[in-house]
């Protein structure tokens, strides 16, 4: 520490901010946790789901099981993409709770030990932009891959390939 610099002292707007950071911080984490349960729900869904159409169906290969292909992914895809979407909401309001503290104790320790909570080009986009990216984001790849292979397989079998 230099000989003009002060050691930073909470304020108690400060101490307030950090704590509301801390508990943003941990609503992100569950959010983010939940996130990835949802794709080892749909998963295990769509194996069960399948499974239970083939015995009503006789053993036999139906549209059904095509359509439930699709929908399961699609519908588990959705609430994924909204749990994505407030992850990114709520790291905006992180980023702009962690400026607000480093512009009330302007010095260094602020900037240099804590990095960007999510870039600003992320949080300032439209609403429309938002949300398409909170579908169309590389963490929905599951989901994609899932419907692909329902529909191709689904072509097949209209096709006659597969019976």
């Amino acid at each position: 520490m230099s000989e003009n610099s002060k050691p930073y002292t909470k304020t108690l707007t400060d101490e307030l901010d950090w704590k509301l950071l801390d508990q943003l911080h941990s609503a992100v984490s569950q959010i983010s946790g939940f996130c990835f349960e949802i794709k080892k729900y749909c998963v295990t869904t769509t194996f069960i789901v399948l499974t239970l159409l083939v015995k009503f169906t006789s053993n036999e290969l139906d549209n059904s099981l095509f359509v439930a292909g699709a929908l399961i992914p699609l519908c588990f895809w959705f609430l994924d993409s909204i749990g994505y979407y407030y992850q990114v909401k709520l790291r905006g309001t992180m980023e702009v709770i962690r400026c607000n503290i480093k512009e009330r104790a302007d010095i260094n320790i602020i900037t240099n030990s804590v990095e960007k909570v999510i870039s600003k080009e992320r949080i300032d986009k439209s609403g429309f932009l938002k949300v398409r990216d909170s579908f169309l984001n590389h963490s929905m790849w599951l989901y994609v891959f899932m419907i692909v292979i329902d529909i191709s397989v689904w072509k097949l079998y209209e096709m006659g390939k597969i019976s």
